[in-house]
């Protein structure tokens, strides 16, 4: 009978060592294209999603502030009175936070308020594609009028501002501005005069409405901007005015923006950064419009074309943004 003999077969095997240099770095190679691949796609994904939180941070503000006019029969002032408070605040018992609306003294000034009632932070006014929350500003909240000194006293922050219209000196957020949220009309005591100065330190609000409503939008609902992301430097982050306290009807440069060319009230190039909408995302920035649809505009617009934006009647509308 024949054996078989395997030692042939097995002397022609040999054990396998490990990998070699060359095939390690091939593998790591690989492995660092795929990843090279891979991380802008996730990138991508990520911002899409901030994109989407901020229009919707957006769309739930257009909401309170169709359910303060439908309250009210007006649009939310851009600030009630000089030194008091911002749209921001006057809008909150439509965003759920009654309690801490009700925390304020509604009489009297953002100086003058509680610790609380200033700093109490709001998740939906912060982009997610800028900086997550709570944040604080950090400097020059501090009473600024002839009647008045005093420190810096801080409040919580906002990546969102109402439009006060289009740009132009001497009227940007006042009494004349031509945007839809502009400052509104009150009444303290003791009285001020004429209206619009500086009321005293222990002056009491007493009354105060809004300026425009929907109907005074006429270039259309549609085509006029309500509220939009605001530019904002990193060096400058918690600063006021570019930067301030959403809250604090002070500095219009906190809680306001304009459109156009223009940079009123500007005394330098600094300035100007104070007026200016603007966003961290990637070639957009999103507003929202009178109709309480929001939409991400462009940011190589021209200027002119989103002051007529800013803008409730200037007879100009514009469409197909």
């Amino acid at each position: 009978m024949k054996r078989f003999s395997h030692h042939g077969h097995l002397n022609s095997f040999k054990k396998r060592g490990g990998f070699t240099i060359l095939e390690v770095l091939v593998v790591i190679a690989v492995i660092s294209l795929l990843v090279a691949l891979t991380v802008p796609a996730v990138q991508q994904s990520r911002e899409a999603a901030r994109r989407t939180q901020c229009k919707n941070n957006l769309k739930q503000i257009g909401i309170a502030i169709h359910g303060y006019h439908e309250t009210f029969k007006y649009l939310p002032p851009s600030r009630n009175y000089d030194h008091y408070t911002s749209w921001a605040f006057l809008i909150l018992p439509h965003l759920e936070q009654i309690n801490l609306f009700d925390s304020w003294d509604p009489e009297l000034k953002y100086y003058y308020q509680s610790d609380e009632a200033r700093l109490t932070h709001i998740p939906l006014y912060m982009c997610p594609s800028r900086r997550g929350g709570p944040m604080a500003s950090t400097k020059n909240d501090d009473i600024y009028s002839p009647h008045e000194s005093g420190a810096h006293v801080p409040g919580t922050l906002s990546d969102y501002a109402c439009s006060a219209g289009y740009g132009r000196p001497g009227v940007w957020n006042w009494i004349k501005s031509n945007g839809a949220m502009i400052i509104g009309k009150g009444k303290t005591e003791p009285p001020t005069i004429p209206e619009g100065s500086y009321a005293p330190p222990d002056a009491r609000l007493v009354s105060y409405r809004g300026r425009t409503a929907i109907r005074n939008l006429k270039d259309g609902a549609s085509n006029t901007i309500l509220v939009g992301e605001k530019h904002v430097r990193p060096s400058r982050f918690g600063i006021a005015q570019e930067d301030g306290a959403i809250y604090n009807g002070d500095h219009p440069g906190s809680f306001s923006r304009c459109g156009g060319p223009g940079y009123p009230m500007a005394k330098s190039p600094t300035d100007a950064f104070n007026n200016n909408f603007g966003s961290y995302h990637q070639g957009y920035c999103n507003f929202l419009f009178g109709d309480g649809v929001v939409r991400s505009v462009n940011v190589e617009i021209s200027t002119d074309i989103l002051g007529r934006l800013t803008a409730r009647d200037d007879g100009q509308p514009v469409s197909g943004i």
